[in-house]
């Protein structure tokens, strides 16, 4: 029997030959990728946050992988429309999509239905950062904490009112949580952006709102706003500020920002993104110079890490959703 006649009688030879073929596919593709520039998807407006924080990366990027990795800003419907672009072009390593944790936790919860799945259609590369927050108030307001401010809304039920970016945005759900939690009663006032939002506290027409350290800092150091609390652990931009678990408060529902890859981009792609990636976030110079002022903390980690975050992030976002009652068209 000749060696070509032997392989092909024993019945585990094919599977195991495909399977080889496919192992060294990956590895050829792992060395010689990239060969062409990358695409790196923002379903969020140019200016914003997310977007500065994904265009501080990619020039490292770009040096770490060799080729020119290049911003794309897609939006619309909350960021759904790009979000769903992202999940279903090619999955060949050559459009990753950076995400925020408020549209991956909260759309597919207070949607009908949302063009895209987390689980189904995306592959977690690493976490980058978390938006730091904190609540924030009218200097003019009597209340030097948050149980203080929460007594004063219960008290005078529907007097004060709480500023936000939007229904549905983390100020307006962390008013929600409050009021559930504690019995306070304060009236909702959207505004279409953080400057508005700003000016209004200033000028006392919303005496209480959550914002970021960032925006806020001369603000409360001119003696114009006074900030309470932030949320999960202190600021090095407020670091006497208690955090709201340090007052007796447990929510936890900061945003964030994360690459993903579609679901069946190759592993070796998504360890090196990942490795590349947290070399950059865990550079306590680049935070300081590139996060820190956007009032961003630096994360990273394994895949999985960013796994379990979406997973916590769309618990608590189930909670947050009945509370407020959310539902978008």
């Amino acid at each position: 029997m000749s060696i070509s006649e032997f392989l092909r009688s024993v019945p585990c030879i094919p599977r195991l030959a495909g399977i080889l073929v496919v192992a060294f596919a990956q590895a050829a593709l792992a060395q010689s990728y990239p060969v062409k520039p990358v695409r790196m998807l923002v379903p969020a407006a140019a200016g914003g946050v997310s977007d500065i924080a994904a265009r501080a990366m990619f020039p490292l990027l770009s040096q770490a992988l060799g080729q020119q990795v290049i911003g794309e800003n897609r939006v619309g419907a909350n960021g759904n429309i790009g979000t769903e672009y992202c999940a279903k072009v090619a999955a060949d390593g050559y459009t990753a999509c950076f995400l925020q944790g408020t549209l991956v936790a909260i759309n597919p919860l207070a949607y009908a239905s949302v063009p895209f799945n987390m689980e189904r259609d995306f592959a977690p590369v690493v976490h980058l950062n978390w938006f730091e927050s904190a609540i924030v108030i009218n200097a003019a307001v009597p209340a030097n904490n948050l149980r203080e401010l929460m007594d004063l809304a219960r008290a005078k039920p529907g007097i004060l009112n709480w500023g936000s970016i939007g229904i549905g945005s983390s100020s307006h759900l962390y008013l929600e949580w409050f009021q559930a939690k504690t019995g306070a009663s304060f009236n909702h006032i959207p505004y279409k952006s953080n400057p508005e939002l700003l000016q209004a506290a200033i000028n006392g027409d919303v005496p209480a709102m959550l914002n970021t350290p960032g925006a806020t800092l001369q603000l409360a150091k001119a003696g114009k706003l006074r900030v309470l609390g932030v949320i999960n652990r202190r600021s090095p931009l407020l670091p006497d500020v208690p955090t709201l678990g340090e007052q007796g408060y447990d929510l936890d529902f900061r945003n964030w920002n994360a690459i993903f890859f579609q679901k069946n981009v190759s592993s070796d792609i998504i360890q090196r993104w990942n490795a590349e990636s947290n070399r950059i976030v865990r550079d306590s110079q680049w935070e300081e110079k590139f996060l820190r002022p956007a009032s961003l903390s630096s994360s990273g980690g394994s895949p999985d890490d960013l796994a379990q975050i979406v997973r916590k992030s769309q618990a608590t976002a189930a909670e947050l959703v009945k509370l407020a009652k959310l539902r978008f068209e």
